[in-house]
């Protein structure tokens, strides 16, 4: 995870104050609970491109012999299957 669960949980309060302030936008529950739900969510997002990020990082480890041989960027073929994955998932990363 690339937050600190201390910046999401600013940053879910900050969107949370935000939307409260828009004329045509009223919430049904307190904002601290909108902002704990904004939270939970970015968290959850955040998770999954973690697993992405292993699974991505799994398929590379069973070709490191090729991936050596051929002097390829690791990070790069990483970030390649990150986003392959990310994208038959339907995921935006």
């Amino acid at each position: 995870m690339r937050l600190k669960p201390e910046k999401v949980e600013y940053l879910a309060a900050k969107i949370a104050k935000s939307l409260k302030g828009l004329k045509n936008m009223e919430f049904v529950k307190p904002t601290d609970q909108v902002a704990g739900t904004i939270q939970r969510v970015i968290l959850a997002d955040l998770r999954r491109e973690d697993d992405i990020e292993k699974e991505a990082e799994a398929i590379l480890k069973q070709h490191q012999m090729q991936i050596n041989l051929r002097n390829l960027s690791y990070n790069t073929l990483v970030s390649r299957a990150k986003q392959e994955l990310a994208r038959k998932r339907k995921i935006i990363l």
